[in-house]
């Protein structure tokens, strides 16, 4: 390779492992802020959650305090009527007994004096029978008779009424009255001192909510700004590996066929900056010979020339040659079988090894005496891949009694059952923190603001421009009517040219204007086609297959596999899940009485662990997974 070659392929390298290594840094950094990111919305989940429960203790402590403040305006009106009934009552016995005592005097002095009016009666009856004193003692007789009687009664009554009121027990309701408003006064200063406790409770929980709530937003703008500079790094490589690198990828397949086995080495065709003849004066077309592909395992790129490269191609098995285009613009596409090919130290190409692609490009002869250099081209490493089988996804689990769960799995022929832990997770279902959607449509939805935008101000052209080419062709219309009058008119002749020229020029920039506008709406209609299809659980939380797998045990259920006829399927395994008391939610809080949660099922391998790194984990559709609502007393 010439010094030129040697300088241009060694900034190529320098450039395009500087970007993934950038890409990479900014990778983790994106990882990082997305556990940052889980943890602050765990964390406010939480916080609503204490502050829901706290609110509702607030609310029934509040009710309860406002009966007991009923209570005492109740006992305290209770004891003064009491107190008063005991003052009355004291006083009505007192009064009553000497009422009573008074009433037995006169009774006595009518009692006597009936029995004088019975003497009088008597000897007037025996001296003057018949006559005219004695109708008048008799008549006097009869009402002291009734006199008399009437005072008896009256004494009894008198005697009756003081002896009822003196049983009267006011004393004793009095005191009964005065220990109840005692106790229901103590009681209200419990559920005072209660009131108070949850108030300060929940201007606390408030409080953490509000700093969680802070905590979060500020996550989510970490995340978004670490998504935003990896998507840069990543388009920016991109660019750079198309300019520069032959626009060499690597495509695996997700999921991974582990039968097939194959994966897609894509390229760019050479083009050649020149424009060469051969001896016979014949345009020299095509200068590639041939396109190789060599899989290097990644740990070992940084050592893997060009020497190298040429040295591999006496080995068949060593290389995967791509044949040349008919069509010098048409994209080149590999599909490699990993048992058909070896890697650069012959060894077969296994599952969990991390790799990357070299492209060598074999010039014709001619174009090397041509261009007088007479060395191939090696490209730049790929980005590493890694072939990993994935394990099957779960169906969407669905309820078998009140909180029992059953779900299915495609039989997996090449991973024994016993190596895969298929883990029932439940996740909280708020509605105000940043979701997978908002993150995974960041870009999307700049790219259409900025193109809207973008089509916006081409539109305001288009009318500028259209504008313009109405009022010329108007004055040039005037212009061509003064001179079909005036044929001589010099002023009028430059005047036309002008406008002509002027006309031509603006119909070029509109329909410049019209095509670039055009373009931005065919570019505007591709990312719209390629946007995410709408989801059901569109308010979940964020949540990926990286976070599923880093759920501590605890917060999970391991499914266990059903017995009966539900087991007996030929294409599918059917698990079963049950739900307690004592399940928690992703972040091992209990679940919350009357809350919504999703449920996801992880299919994780956890056998040996050297072989782990052979095995993709996998997650199911959760953000199209019915919610369920737990219900306590179920």
């Amino acid at each position: 390779m010439n010094t030129y070659n040697e300088n241009l392929h060694s900034s190529v390298l320098t450039s395009l492992e500087s970007q993934q290594l950038g890409k990479k840094q900014l990778d983790s950094q994106l990882n990082a802020s997305m556990f940052t990111l889980y943890y602050a919305e765990g964390a406010e989940i939480v916080a609503n959650e204490k502050l829901d429960a706290t609110t509702k203790m607030y609310e029934d402590k509040q009710h309860i305090n406002s009966v007991a403040v009923k209570n005492k305006n109740m006992s305290d009106n209770l004891l003064l009527s009491a107190n008063q009934q005991k003052t009355y009552t004291s006083q009505s016995v007192n009064n009553v007994a000497v009422a009573a005592a008074n009433i037995q005097v006169a009774t006595n002095a009518i009692v006597r004096l009936a029995s004088d009016v019975g003497s009088i009666f008597s000897i007037i009856n025996a001296a003057d029978y018949g006559s005219q004193i004695y109708r008048q003692s008799e008549e006097v007789y009869s009402l002291m008779n009734k006199t008399a009687y009437n005072a008896e009664l009256t004494s009894q009554q008198a005697m009756e009424a003081s002896a009822s009121i003196a049983e009267v027990t006011s004393g004793v309701v009095a005191d009964e009255a005065k220990v109840t408003s005692d106790s229901v006064n103590s009681l209200l200063q419990v559920t005072t001192a209660d009131l108070t406790a949850i108030t300060a409770i929940l201007t606390a929980d408030n409080d953490t909510k509000s700093q969680a709530s802070m905590t979060t937003r500020s996550a989510e703008g970490a995340i978004k700004c670490s998504k935003v500079e990896y998507e840069a790094a990543k388009k920016a490589y991109d660019i750079n590996n198309k300019n520069f690198n032959q626009n060499l990828v690597v495509t695996v397949p997700v999921p991974f066929d582990p039968v097939k086995k194959t994966f897609t080495v894509s390229f760019d065709p050479f083009k050649s900056p020149f424009s060469f003849r051969d001896a016979a004066n014949q345009v020299i077309k095509d200068p590639v010979r041939s396109y190789n592909i060599i899989i290097v395992k990644e740990s070992k790129k940084s050592f893997f020339t060009i020497s190298t490269a040429e040295d591999l191609l006496r080995n068949s098995s060593q290389y995967f040659r791509v044949p040349t285009p008919s069509n010098p613009d048409q994209e080149l596409k590999a599909v490699i079988a990993m048992e058909n090919l070896l890697d650069s130290d012959n060894q077969a190409i296994v599952l969990g090894e991390k790799y990357v692609a070299f492209l060598l490009i074999q010039f014709t002869e001619d174009y090397k005496k041509e261009i007088n250099t007479f060395d191939d081209y090696l490209s730049v490493a790929s980005e590493s891949f890694k072939l990993t089988h994935t394990l099957h996804k779960a169906d969407k689990p669905v309820r078998s009694k009140i909180y029992d769960y059953e779900f299915k799995v495609k039989k997996d022929a090449l991973v024994s059952d016993k190596n895969i832990d298929y883990r029932f997770i439940l996740l909280p279902y708020p509605d105000d923190l940043l979701t997978n959607e908002d993150l995974t449509t960041l870009e999307d939805k700049t790219e259409i603001l900025q193109l809207n935008e973008t089509i916006e101000l081409f539109d305001n052209e288009i009318n500028k421009l259209t504008q313009e080419v109405d009022n010329l062709n108007a004055n040039i219309k005037h212009l061509t009517a003064e001179l079909a009058k005036d044929p001589k008119n010099a002023a009028a002749k430059q005047n036309l040219s002008n406008f002509k020229n002027s006309l031509a020029e603006a119909n070029t920039r509109l329909s410049t204007a019209k095509n670039q506008q055009k373009s931005k709406k065919e570019e505007l209609a591709e990312v719209e086609k390629n946007y995410p299809k709408p989801i059901q659980n569109s308010g979940a939380f964020f949540f990926n297959l990286t976070l599923a797998e880093n759920v501590p045990a605890g917060s999970y259920i391991s499914a266990v596999p059903a017995k009966g006829e539900k087991a007996e399927n030929a294409s599918f395994d059917t698990y079963d899940v049950n739900i307690d008391g004592t399940t928690t939610d992703n972040f091992g809080n209990p679940l919350v009485d009357q809350k919504q949660y999703i449920p996801v099922v992880l299919s994780y391998f956890n056998g040996n662990k050297i072989n782990s790194a052979q095995y993709s984990n996998n997650l199911s559709d959760w953000e199209n997974t019915d919610l369920i609502t737990y219900n306590l007393k179920s």
